[in-house]
């Protein structure tokens, strides 16, 4: 059985570390951010392998980083680039999978 949640959220870290490996200085704390909230959103969604589909796993980790933008007090440029970067890996992921 294929659990598309998960084999996205593996796409998406995956394209975000490649992004890492050669980003700007000025991209490394917005992408060290996301890295590690893309692991905590796989280890804590609870759903059924079954009833998922890819793209719920980006609507999962964008809700996910509004609430840690809000307890982390992110600043709107920090938020803004990081959107900027989620859009870009959200694409690479894609092409990686072919989703």
């Amino acid at each position: 059985m294929s659990d598309a949640l998960a084999a996205r959220g593996e796409a998406i870290h995956k394209a975000l570390l490649a992004m890492e490996s050669e980003c700007a200085e000025n991209d490394l704390f917005p992408l060290g951010y996301m890295i590690p909230q893309v692991e905590l959103v796989l280890e804590n969604a609870d759903y059924d392998p079954e009833d998922v589909v890819a793209e719920d796993f980006d609507a999962t980790f964008e809700e996910w980083m509004q609430h840690a933008f809000a307890q982390d007090s992110m600043s709107v440029d920090d938020r803004e680039r990081i959107a900027e970067l989620w859009a870009e890996a959200r694409k690479r992921a894609q092409t990686t999978v072919g989703a």
